[in-house]
């Protein structure tokens, strides 16, 4: 799976510098929408698992739930046994706050996220690569000053965050920030910091940041179907298709899938040593992680269950009560 689901974290950078498209690739030529997947939860004859797992300690109930950063607003509403467990929770706990107002001071950003020496992206791009940035930053209405000065990890998340915006999956109808702008009495949790987040996209290597960038700037329809693959194992509960569409990484080199097992597998680790805390602690938590966290043989709800936590799987048809 190459689209990146990012970090609603928008950075102002001001530098030199443009890019022209006087012809785009066939493949970028036309940008498609795609239509949203057909599978309304609520018109199943069957019930189908629900990217959500409940928890109950002696001193806690947890409703953990796999979590898409950007959605799309026909997508709306959620389903009732996320509405129902919210409502019930006297803690959420996300990622990370992005309703938080404070941003990095511009001394970190220029260490940490920005290139060396005041040299731009396209001095590290090829003729192949300048020509389709061209052409998706044209279509997708992007400045080239907005992203010119940031490291290509960071330019390829501020692109894929454009293109799924254009396709009308826009992280204001995101989970983390339907739930966060009704938090009302709960206390906020944070998993991990936007320091954390960035420092790991910005770490590789230059090497692995431009197969990452390459990501950014497929074409239209190969993006279009990876992000309805995505979609459609989100919306079905399919947690081990999911798992597979981010684990599928063997035509990159050996050092992007060291960066993909830091991205995901020692999250994943951090994740459920901070949710098996919340079990020790009296309240009723509602999690939100990536979805991609969840599943498969290293996800979050594995790593719970080799330390005694037996989640149970929640179905659309089933109730949620006190």
């Amino acid at each position: 799976m190459r689209v990146w689901s990012g970090i609603t974290l928008f950075l102002l950078i001001q530098c030199a510098g443009s890019v022209h498209a006087d012809d785009c690739p066939p493949d970028l030529r036309q940008a498609n929408r795609p239509a949203n997947p057909d599978l309304d939860l609520g018109r199943r004859d069957q019930p189908l698992p629900l990217f959500m797992w409940r928890y109950r300690s002696l001193a806690a109930e947890l409703y953990l739930v796999g979590s898409v950063h950007a959605l799309n607003v026909t997508l709306r509403p959620l389903p009732d046994q996320l509405e129902n467990a919210f409502e019930q929770s006297t803690h959420l706990a996300v990622e990370v706050d992005v309703t938080k107002t404070s941003v990095p001071a511009p001394a970190w950003v220029s260490k940490h996220l920005l290139l060396p020496n005041n040299s731009g992206l396209t001095s590290l791009l090829d003729e192949t690569r300048r020509d389709r940035l061209a052409c998706i930053l044209e279509q997708m209405s992007i400045d080239y000053v907005s992203i010119g000065r940031l490291k290509p990890a960071l330019a390829a998340m501020q692109i894929s965050r454009a293109r799924l915006s254009n396709l009308g999956y826009q992280a204001k109808w995101g989970m983390e920030q339907q739930f966060l702008h009704r938090v009302g009495h709960r206390e906020v949790l944070e998993l991990e910091s936007p320091e954390e987040q960035l420092l790991l996209i910005a770490s590789p290597t230059l090497e692995v940041q431009l197969e990452m960038f390459d990501e950014s700037l497929i074409g239209h329809n190969e993006f279009n179907a990876e992000l309805i693959s995505l979609m459609s194992a989100w919306l079905a509960g399919d947690d081990e298709a999911l798992a597979q569409l981010f684990g599928d990484r063997e035509r990159h080199s050996s050092e992007y899938r060291e960066f993909q097992y830091r991205l995901v597998n020692q999250r994943n680790v951090g994740f459920a040593q901070k949710i098996e805390t919340f079990l020790a602690s009296p309240g009723t938590y509602f999690v939100l992680v990536g979805a991609a966290h969840l599943g498969g043989s290293d996800g979050v709800v594995r790593l719970l269950d080799a330390r005694g936590h037996k989640g149970h799987r929640v179905f659309s048809g089933d109730r949620i009560d006190p």
